[in-house]
């Protein structure tokens, strides 16, 4: 059944309109028609987007394909378009929509089909070499974390994540420390010393706790045996 607005189509072009057209604002529009600013913004984008089309509710659902999923994702993640920007220029009906993708995207989920199927890629382990290849070919592409994504079969948080920590720390900042103990391996920044030396002064004060409660239980153990003892050497006498 479409979803029924209590706005008519021919009430919603008129507010897009005058919005368009520098008569009124959001916020003005919204008073005169009751309802919350943001509709109208949305039908706005939409208005923009796929005009009157745009705001005719829908006998069924929006279909978007892997793909477009996939590409307006990546785009958004450059940092260079907005929300916004990104659901008119792929007719993306809704922000909450992308926002719901981005968010797969992060979670390493799959963009799936209505008929199956799916086009993104999920984290991989790779090692230091691979890594400072994809980084330098990250470099080499104006910092286009998508684009070295997809190319290399790699998600787009690693790929990040890789970047950042080479610039930071170079080569070293590509190692894979998952596994090893903090201040097991050498330290790589300022940061990393500080984190090692606090770590180091937790395990001491670990260790010096386990002693002290060590100590502890053999005074008790020693203080119930002499009382043993004594128990049985009056039990003796008598």
């Amino acid at each position: 059944m479409p979803h029924k607005t209590k706005v008519p189509i021919e009430k919603m072009v008129e507010a897009c309109q005058t919005y368009l057209q520098g008569k009124s604002s959001f916020q003005q529009i919204a008073e005169t028609l009751g309802v919350d600013w943001t509709t109208i913004r949305c039908w706005v984008r939409r208005y923009k987007t796929e005009g009157v089309d745009g705001l005719v509710p829908q006998e069924h659902k929006r279909i978007y394909s892997p793909d477009l999923k996939l590409q307006a994702v990546l785009e958004y993640l450059q940092g260079t378009t907005s929300l916004a920007q990104i659901c008119e220029k792929y007719k993306i009906k809704e922000k909450c929509q992308l926002r719901h993708w981005i968010k797969q995207y992060n979670s390493h989920e799959e963009f799936k089909h209505m008929s199956g199927g799916s086009r993104m890629t999920k984290r991989r382990n790779t090692t230091q070499d691979e890594r400072k290849e994809i980084v330098q070919y990250c470099l080499a592409h104006e910092m286009n974390y998508g684009e070295a994504a997809k190319h290399y079969q790699v998600s787009y948080s690693q790929v990040y994540q890789w970047v950042k920590k080479y610039k930071e720390m170079g080569d070293a900042g590509l190692e894979d420390r998952r596994g090893h103990r903090v201040g097991s391996l050498p330290s790589r920044t300022e940061e990393e010393k500080l984190r090692d030396k606090v770590a180091g002064l937790e395990r001491q004060v670990y260790w010096l706790q386990l002693e002290n409660d060590l100590l502890k239980k053999l005074k008790e153990l020693e203080r119930r045996d002499a009382l043993a003892q004594h128990a049985k050497s009056a039990n003796t006498k008598q």
